[in-house]
This record gives structure tokens, C-alpha cells and sequence, in this order.
């Protein structure tokens, strides 16, 4: 098989959509189908080799900016360049199948398919505008967001959902469940996230240590993590959180540290590398993640590849990927008392806690196995392909 990706980040670091799409693009490579990748290229990045992936990059060059995603003008440049790249490569190299990964992608395979009767499939991992009251309007709060992206996104969702599609590749239930209030009307295939294996650290954790990793975002909720630190340090005064990304909540949070004098028990290490990030994961007692709204959460796959417990948001996928006392705790994500709780439960019960990594590691084999992520893509592409010949 023949396949067209498209994502304007092509990164096993720099996002958890993007780091499937280079997931998807490896399996198939060593499955022998070749893959075309027409993505934008992020300064000072590296990229994957393998002989049945062949990378293209497309104006304009991307600077990583911690999470925020590409600008209008940035988002418009790619997706004529990569019609225009991929409409020669379509014809060259008799692509079976085109997939692309939200927004900007998602139009330029939209148009692709119009223009060459190909089948599309498009990824879409969140719907932000059914996040809560008022979320475009707090993300536009942020330090350094672009005022037109604030305007132009809820646009932009609602019109990837009638794009040309022959169907949606998503990764939880919730997030189908969205797609259909949302007015999506072709078949959704949920194929749940998957990591590679890495460096499982046989390390001791420090009970004292809590972590979190990912963008510095408002919907990731760490105001209630942070608050949670305060009321416990009360009772065990050398607990540490962690926090390990960055973005354009960044500045907030650090202004709520300082407020709360926490500047001993809370570190802002920002963007760190894969080998840092897995230790750090495997030294701590508890990977910390409070969001308020995810299409999955990748980075709970990686606590349990370390076998550590998790805590999360009582909010779906969260709550449907943690068992609560089994593999970690789901908590209520606006009650940082209950937060401060589960943090001291964690460093009196280190054996509870380790019982729980374990289960975790467990459900990590059993449900989110890479084979099984990608034997799942293959069958969809494959579907797809037949439907449509």
C-alpha cells in the first residue's frame, strides 16, 4: 500500500498527535508499504529515516513555540503547498490511500481527494470548542496567542467536520461522542493511542515527588495541582511537583507559585528530552494529570510503561484509561483538597502506589499495545480502500 500523510508537525517529540502520525507512518514503513510524508519542517528538529518513508517538507520552516499551535497565515501557506506536492505525487507514486492530521491537513486531504478521487481519512484527536464554556475566549487570555486563531479555530472546526472525507480516525470514545454532537455524519473509527517501547528505568521512586508533562496550557488545570502542593506541604513539607513543558500558560502559573511561596517545593524544568522525561516519570511517585479536556492523554501511557500510578481528572478519557484505586486515582478536578489528599495518600502508602504502577503497566500490554494500534490503522485503510474501489 501506498500512503499520503499529511501533518504539519512530523515529530516523536513535539505533540501526541504528531507523535502517532510518526508511530503510524514506522509501522507501515516496516510493514513494507511505502509513505509519503508532506509536512512543514520545525527548526533544530530531527527527523526519523527508513527506507519506505519518504519526508517533504513544505513552506514555511515552523519554530516550535511550547504547544501554541502554527499561525493563520502559517496554517493557509501549508495547505496550498502541500495540494500543490501532493497532486505530483499522487500521480508519481499511485498513492492508495490519503490521511491527514486535523486543521490545515485536514483541508489540503479534503481538496486532494476532491481533485484525484483518492480516499481520505482524517485524524481528529480533540473538539475544543465543546470544552467548556468560554474556551476559545480563555485560550485568547494566554501569553502570546494569536488574536486571528482565536477567531478563525471555532470556524475551522466546525468546517473540518463537512470537509471531503471517507472517515474519522479518532482516538477515544469521548471524543466519538463529541464528533457526533458535533454534526460529524461519516463512519468513525476509535483507535486508541499507543507509545513505543523505551527505557523501562528500574528505579526507586521518591514518594515525595509528584510530575507532570505536557504543554502549559489553561484547560491542563495545574492551578488545582498547585494548590494541592500548598495544602499538603502542611503535613509533609518536602513534597516536590514537577513540571516538565512549556507554553503560554507558563508565565500564570509561575506567577501562582510565587504568590503561594512555593518556589521550594514546585520546578519548572520546561522542555526537556525523551531520556530525561521517562526518568523523571520513573523517579517520581506519581505522574500528575489534571486536565480538564483531552482527546486521550499520551503521556498516561508513559507513567504506566515506567509503572507508576497516575492521577487524573474525573473526566473522560481520563477516567475511562485510570481505574481509580486500581491503576491511580481519579479525582475531581476542581477540588484541590481531594487533589492535596490523593498526593499524601501516594507518599504514606508507597506500596499501594507501586501496586497501582503495576496494574497500570498491565493495562498498558493488555489494551494499548502498539500492534494493536497499528493492526487497527491497517484494517481501517484497508476498509476504506475496499469501499471505495
Amino acid at each position: 500500500m501506498n500512503v499520503l500523510l499529511l501533518s504539519q508537525f512530523f515529530s516523536t517529540t513535539r505533540g501526541g498527535g504528531e507523535y502517532i502520525f510518526s508511530l503510524i507512518a514506522r509501522g507501515l514503513a516496516e510493514d513494507n508499504n511505502k509513505v509519503f510524508v508532506i509536512t512543514n519542517k520545525i527548526a533544530s528538529e530531527d527527523y526519523q529515516e527508513h527506507r519506505n518513508i519518504k519526508i517533504i517538507f513544505v513552506p514555511p520552516v515552523l519554530q516550535y513555540r511550547g504547544g501554541l499551535p502554527p499561525g493563520f497565515s502559517d496554517n493557509i501557506r501549508y495547505s496550498i503547498n502541500a495540494v500543490r506536492r501532493g497532486l505530483k505525487i499522487i500521480k508519481n507514486e499511485k498513492i492508495d490511500i490519503i490521511h491527514s492530521n486535523n486543521f490545515a491537513p485536514a483541508l489540503s486531504g479534503s481538496i486532494l481527494s476532491s481533485l484525484t478521487s483518492k480516499p481520505h481519512v482524517t485524524t481528529v484527536h480533540d473538539i475544543f470548542s465543546l470544552c467548556g464554556k468560554n474556551y476559545w475566549k480563555k485560550w485568547g487570555q494566554q501569553s502570546d496567542v494569536s488574536r486571528i486563531n482565536v477567531a478563525l479555530a471555532p470556524f475551522f472546526e466546525k468546517m473540518m467536520i463537512k470537509l471531503r472525507y471517507d472517515c474519522i480516525h479518532t482516538v477515544s470514545e469521548a471524543t466519538k461522542e463529541d464528533l457526533l454532537k458535533f454534526g460529524a455524519k461519516k463512519p468513525i473509527h476509535v483507535i486508541h493511542n499507543s507509545i513505543e517501547p523505551g527505557t523501562a528505568h528500574n528505579t526507586k521512586p521518591d514518594p515525595l515527588q509528584f510530575v507532570y508533562i505536557g504543554r502549559l496550557v489553561f484547560y491542563k488545570n495545574l492551578e488545582v495541582a498547585i494548590k494541592a502542593v500548598d495544602i499538603a506541604r502542611k503535613t509533609e513539607p518536602g513534597i516536590r511537583f514537577v513540571i516538565i513543558g512549556s507554553g503560554p500558560h507558563r508565565r500564570t502559573l509561575e506567577d501562582t507559585v510565587r504568590e503561594l511561596g512555593l518556589e521550594q517545593n514546585i520546578e519548572f524544568r520546561g522542555y526537556v528530552s525523551a531520556e530525561e522525561k521517562s526518568r523523571t516519570i520513573a523517579e517520581s511517585g506519581a505522574l500528575v494529570f489534571p486536565s480538564l479536556c483531552e482527546g486521550f492523554g499520551l503521556v498516561i501511557l508513559e507513567a504506566f510503561y515506567q509503572s507508576r500510578p497516575v492521577l487524573v481528572s474525573n473526566i473522560r478519557p481520563m477516567s475511562d484509561i485510570v481505574s481509580h484505586q486500581e491503576s491511580g486515582f481519579v479525582i475531581d478536578p476542581r477540588d484541590e483538597n481531594q487533589w492535596a489528599e490523593h498526593f499524601l495518600q501516594i507518599i504514606k502508602n508507597p506500596q499501594q502506589a507501586s501496586k497501582m504502577g503495576e496494574n497500570g503497566n498491565k493495562t498498558l500490554v493488555t489494551t494499548y499495545s502498539q500492534d494493536l494500534m497499528y493492526q487497527k490503522i491497517i484494517n481501517m485503510y484497508e476498509q476504506v480502500v475496499k469501499q471505495d474501489s
